[in-house]
């Protein structure tokens, strides 16, 4: 009882930041959200840098578009990739409501935001499909566009690209959001608590690699998990100092949320698809290794 009273109060302290961050989330996805969706399927080969720039906007939706572009070939494998690396999901809101990580969360978007880019454009030219992507985009109009992501919904079911009430889009979704993200950390707090109790800090590190260059690889396959669980999970370990900044990179630039199922389920090609997943578990785990490497570590707390 003692243990989920102290993860109540440690969460309750991360609420008021996180309903706030979320209503300006969610005031930005209501104004602005089907621009960012046409402005991503309408820049050709500079594709990947604007997939890049929306997917650091820290909303569910826009992976979810992006995967649906892609499987209609509306834009590239390369600014897919960059969208799916750059997007992180719930972990930014998290870090963000921790005192102190400011610093730290500018300079995670910003190497994320790098990777992406290089990422993206990379495929693209190796793969030769600027071209492609250019004449896909020219057959496009903004009807098609509408269509596309219309049939979507993000994480807490709502429409991505249609506009909702004002109510709905202003204040019923970023309650919906903070209250879910509220439960999973409350969960997550209560549960990590428990096993360090009975397994021990230095057992629980060495369960997850800590200390190893290997610590990147396992970061990277649990943020694969098609779900904001996996971005709580990781900014939550990051935030107690389980797993490195570079760890935190390779988690959260394979974290793709939704993105993936809805690639997974409409993409017909499962090579294809075997292929974009194999490219994001490579990328992260190299970005994060990388990072590692060169001293990431130092982030942790």
């Amino acid at each position: 009882m003692e243990i989920f009273i102290d993860a109540l109060k440690d969460t309750a302290g991360l609420v008021p930041f996180l309903a706030l961050i979320y209503f300006a989330i969610g005031f930005l996805e209501y104004r602005y959200g089907d621009r960012m969706s046409h402005f991503i399927m309408r820049v050709g080969v500079m594709g990947p840098v604007a997939g890049a720039l929306v997917g650091c906007i820290p909303q569910c939706g826009f992976s979810v578009v992006a995967s649906t572009l892609y499987v209609k070939r509306l834009i590239s494998t390369g600014t897919l990739l960059a969208v799916f690396i750059s997007t992180s999901d719930e972990a930014v809101p998290i870090l963000l409501s921790v005192p102190g990580r400011l610093g730290m969360v500018t300079s995670l978007i910003f190497i994320k935001l790098i990777i992406a880019v290089i990422a993206g454009m990379t495929v693209d030219r190796l793969s030769g499909v600027f071209d492609s992507a250019k004449s896909g985009k020219d057959r496009v109009t903004g009807a098609s566009c509408g269509d596309t992501v219309l049939s979507h919904t993000g994480c807490c079911s709502h429409g991505l690209d249609n506009k909702s009430s004002r109510m709905k889009a202003l204040v019923i979704h970023p309650l919906t959001h903070t209250v879910k993200i509220m439960l999973f950390i409350l969960i997550l707090t209560s549960a990590f608590n428990l096993f360090v109790k009975f397994v021990g800090e230095d057992k629980i590190a060495s369960i997850l690699l800590g200390g190893t260059i290997l610590q990147p690889a396992l970061a990277s396959f649990i943020g694969m998990i098609p779900n904001c669980f996996a971005s709580v999970l990781l900014a939550g370990l990051f935030a107690k100092g389980i797993i490195s900044f570079g760890s935190l990179i390779a988690g959260l630039s394979a974290g793709a949320g939704l993105g993936l199922l809805v690639l997974a389920k409409e993409n017909k090609d499962r090579i294809d698809t075997l292929r974009i997943i194999g490219l994001l578990l490579a990328i992260s785990i190299a970005a994060g290794s990388l990072i590692q490497f060169l001293g990431g570590s130092v982030w942790r707390q």
